[in-house]
């Protein structure tokens, strides 16, 4: 076996691998989830129930981190020039709109991929966001930080399943000889005409973003065992509202109950009495089911959810009045630093390599180190308490111009600001010089006319 068939079978393993697992943490994100009994006889017992009750705290759970990260613009070095060419390029590319879908799959599945290549046709740089069930990447074991080779597969509009193999140095191309639904082994693939295409830039063309590196673990891996037990009591306290949450009523008599007793507003009820020799006619009700057990167990675990994914506590209970600048920023601490780190450690500096390999591929070499994503704050801050942290900045003798900048203010933005503040005072000193003027005239008429001022 050589080695791009050594490849080749690995390229199939890991993709097939991923297929299951990653469908699966999909569907709970989006609320496909199944219902989780915990023995058989449950199962049994409630395989008849049609409907299908869930709350799907895993979508909380990625929405309050994803909702955190944006991606504003781009700087590259202090060349406007080169910025505002990648910010086009992201634009040109449609890269710009695959932001949130590519931070969701890594957040969901644990990683997610952006693949650029020159277009075939027009020969300029194209960027797609791939699903993680489509793309996998291999490292070198000596230099863990290099990628060996990539790969990605896909279902073709004939029916047939391509997959491409990307090298530092060339292409592979592949195609299955039976449809994609028969392929059952790496041996179905075979290479396509040409089997190659030289890879002039010496880079792996598939970036590949990943939470961790010691193990590929999305945010819903813990979160998966507790979003079950709440679907199991939410299903359970459904069905006992259905046949437990209303009182029954009995009658006890030997006559029998002449008529039909029913429950309505004014509605009197003829029991017989009894023969006062056995069972004496009697009515009662058993107590309806409580279903605040339910909905107390289901709290709990959701309060558990937020404390294993340090999302805030406010997120999964509903208050009367919001929390003030400063409680929501000290609740909101843990969550503000883990996606502080994710940016920083797992997003940034791929982003770095995708905004310099799409400036490479439109002719301009730069170093990743040179490009800058510029992300807006991740921290939740009210108005005023913004206004305060700036004022108490400003007072303890660093320039607003500073101060504006470590806020996420683009050059732009300040040199707009500055600008509105040099014309406010221009228009300030115009309006006090008129007001001078004014007075001083007033002041000359009444000397002139004998007055004493």
């Amino acid at each position: 076996m050589n080695d791009s068939d050594s490849d080749l079978k690995r390229a199939y393993d890991a993709l097939s691998a991923k297929a299951t697992l990653y469908g699966l943490l999909f569907n709970y994100y989006d609320g496909r989830q199944p219902l989780v009994y915990s023995t058989e006889r449950l199962r049994a017992a409630f395989q008849s129930l049609d409907a299908r009750f869930n709350e799907n705290w895993c979508r909380v759970v990625v929405d309050s981190e994803l909702n955190r990260i944006g991606l504003e613009s781009w700087a590259v070095g202090d060349d406007e020039t080169l910025s505002a060419a990648l910010s086009d390029l992201m634009t040109e590319t449609g890269l710009v709109h695959d932001l949130d879908d590519t931070h969701l799959a890594a957040l969901v599945t644990g990683e997610s991929f952006v693949v650029a290549w020159p277009d075939e046709t027009t020969g300029r740089p194209t960027a797609f966001y791939n699903d993680p069930r489509l793309c996998h990447v291999w490292y070198d074991a000596l230099n863990p930080r290099a990628k060996r080779f990539a790969a990605k597969w896909w279902a073709g509009d004939d029916g047939l399943q391509y997959l491409t193999l990307y090298y530092p140095d060339r292409l592979e191309y592949y195609a299955s000889d039976k449809v994609a639904t028969e392929v059952t082994s790496h041996k179905a693939f075979v290479p396509m005409t040409p089997p190659t295409a030289p890879n002039p830039y010496g880079i792996v063309p598939v970036f590949h973003f990943r939470l961790e590196k010691r193990v590929n673990k999305g945010l819903l891996v813990d979160v998966l065992p507790m979003q079950d037990a709440i679907n199991k009591l939410f299903a359970d306290m459904m069905v006992t509202a259905e046949y437990g949450a209303y009182p029954q009523r009995y009658v006890i008599s030997i006559a029998g109950v002449q008529g039909k007793l029913r429950n309505a507003p004014n509605e009197v009820w003829d029991v017989p009495a009894g023969d006062g020799m056995g069972q004496q006619t009697s009515v009662g009700e058993f107590s309806a089911a409580s279903l605040t057990t339910y909905l107390e167990a289901m709290r709990d675990l959701a309060q558990t959810i937020g404390i294993v994914t340090a999302t805030p506590a406010h997120y999964f209970t509903a208050t009367s009045a919001p929390p003030s600048g400063d409680a929501l920023m000290v609740m909101e601490a843990p969550l503000t630093s883990k996606v502080q780190r994710h940016i920083n450690q797992r997003f940034y500096p791929v982003w770095q390599e995708v905004g310099a390999f799409l400036l490479l591929l439109d002719g301009v070499t730069v170093g990743a180190q040179d490009v800058t994503p510029v992300f807006r704050d991740v921290a939740s801050i009210q108005p005023r308490a913004q206004a305060e942290i700036r004022q108490l900045s400003v007072n303890a003798g660093i320039p607003l111009v500073t101060v504006l900048s470590d806020e996420g203010w683009t050059q732009a933005e300040i040199d707009q600001m500055t600008q509105d503040k040099e014309a406010e005072q221009a228009t300030a000193t115009a309006g006090l010089g008129q007001a001078l003027l004014a007075q001083q005239r007033q002041f000359d008429q009444g000397m002139g006319q004998g007055g004493k001022q």
